[in-house]
């Protein structure tokens, strides 16, 4: 696993729905659920497979420091969705 999970930041889980979008231009939004988040970035559970490199755009009233983040990492759940690392 990438070192971003094993983050600098110390790790909170939160376990809150949220709504991201994938592309600011159509502004079509997903839903997913944040499960730990730290200073530097927050894990996304989701059934859209995200890529790395990839941003997307948080829809929250949540406060986080930053409202879009940058894939880090995927991999699949054990519910058939996928887990991503973004980053800050």
């Amino acid at each position: 696993m990438s070192s971003f999970y094993s983050s600098r930041h110390e790790r909170t889980d939160i376990k809150c729905r949220v709504e991201y979008i994938l592309d600011l231009v159509s502004n079509e939004s997903f839903e997913g659920m944040i499960g730990d988040i730290s200073e530097s970035g927050f894990s996304l559970f989701t059934d859209q497979q995200l890529e790395v490199g990839q941003e997307i755009t948080i829809k929250t009233d949540l406060y986080l420091p930053s409202q879009s983040g940058v894939v880090q990492w995927v991999k699949p759940d054990e519910e058939g969705g996928y887990i991503a690392g973004l980053q800050f």
